[in-house]
């Protein structure tokens, strides 16, 4: 990782690229004013922070990204099914420790505070930690209501129980669906719909270099926010640095003409910025639902931040959902610790997710949304588990 300084973003851009080259990736730009007795008759400057992956490193990653199938042909054997076997049960026996460790502690306050709702101590320990965590009590009742049932003598098993929670939540999340980083022969399209402010652009730049870099897919940018010039300049920025092309899109007649060129292309997949939408405005509303016509199978995420307040974020989600089906991508999930929303959200609108992000490093800082990730960090794992 180094830091280049020029006097504008250009120059400081192509000091990156002639010393770096185009695989290099923009971190940070930030412009600085002079200071001192004689900062008048100076100009401000550009620094920019670029980090190099050398080639090694990713043809290592690309081995780590391979697909599963592959490399359980090449991998196959005991020894692996044995490091398989070691780390789930590692996984389950902190899990167990963990809660084991809170027990007292969760008993202790909902005696103190008259607020047991549950008999069963283990069962309550469940309750409080995912209520602690922002699930709603209803929903986490609707977690319990299994393990809750089974006989008196099986609620002391604090494995049973919490392998009937685990899994519970494990239903509600379901499978994550990100994006398939395969070839295809046709060109699929990516919408990436959301309020402002959410990191829909620095999420883009995430997968696409992700796509490109490590599963070798043709991928081409579109931008439909140009009611932002500063998001339209980041998003050429990470496209100059990873070699991509990038289209502006005014409105939907623009997209339309654009559609035909880029399908005679031969891309692989083509990811879509759209303008932040507040769900309150229906002009807004209006015009991204004339892009979405002129694309009905493309793939729809929206992108929702965790410090988005959760009544607001339920009125978002209920807002898109009269404009089209959509999987859910989670932002900032480094800025908070308590993860309910993302429960609540799955829940209530039985939405797929198919990204998580935790931080603003491309393209390091954002996961598939594993079910069995989320899970632990719902049950008391906390950001450990991101």
């Amino acid at each position: 990782m180094k830091k280049y300084e020029a006097g504008t973003e250009r120059e400081a851009i192509d000091k990156v690229k002639n010393e770096l080259g185009l695989d290099a990736l923009i971190l940070n730009i930030r412009k600085t004013k002079p200071r001192g007795v004689f900062s008048l008759f100076r100009k401000p400057t550009v620094e920019i922070t670029a980090a190099y992956d050398p080639p090694e490193n990713r043809l290592k990653k690309i081995e780590e990204l391979r697909d599963p199938k592959q490399d359980s042909a090449l991998r196959a054997g005991s020894q692996e099914q044995i490091h398989i076997l070691e780390k789930k049960l590692s996984t389950a026996e902190d899990l167990l420790g963990k809660l084991m460790g809170q027990l007292s502690i969760a008993q202790q306050i909902s005696q103190s505070s008259g607020a047991r709702k549950y008999e069963n101590r283990i069962i309550q320990l469940f309750y409080d930690t995912l209520v602690n965590q922002g699930v709603t009590p209803e929903i986490a009742d609707k977690v319990m209501e299994d393990a809750n049932s089974i006989d008196d003598a099986s609620k002391i098993d604090i494995q049973l129980v919490s392998k009937i929670i685990y899994n519970t939540i494990l239903r509600i999340l379901g499978p994550a669906e990100p994006i398939e980083m395969i070839h295809t022969k046709r060109t699929r399209y990516v919408l990436f719909m959301g309020p402002t402010g959410v990191g829909k652009t620095t999420t883009i730049a995430k997968i696409s270099s992700i796509l490109m870099l490590y599963h070798n897919l043709k991928v081409r940018l579109m931008t439909a926010d140009t009611y932002r010039i500063a998001a339209i300049e980041q998003l050429k920025t990470y496209a100059e640095i990873l070699g991509l092309d990038v289209d502006v899109i005014y409105n939907s007649q623009d997209l339309e003409n654009h559609l035909d060129p880029i399908r005679d292309q031969d891309n692989d997949v083509v990811l879509i910025d759209t303008a932040g939408r507040s769900h309150r405005n229906r002009e807004n509303f209006k015009e991204l639902g004339e892009l979405l016509a002129l694309l009905p199978d493309s793939v729809k995420l929206l992108t929702l931040s965790m410090t988005t307040k959760y009544e607001d974020m339920l009125s978002i989600v209920n807002a898109y959902a009269t404009l089209t089906d959509y999987k859910l991508v989670f932002t900032k999930l480094d800025e908070t610790t308590c993860f309910g929303s993302i429960l609540n959200i799955s829940y209530l609108t039985g939405k797929r997710i198919a990204y998580i992000t935790n931080g603003q490093n491309v393209p390091d800082d954002i996961k598939i949304a594993h079910p069995e990730m989320i899970t632990k960090a719902l049950l008391g794992m906390g950001g450990e588990a991101f």
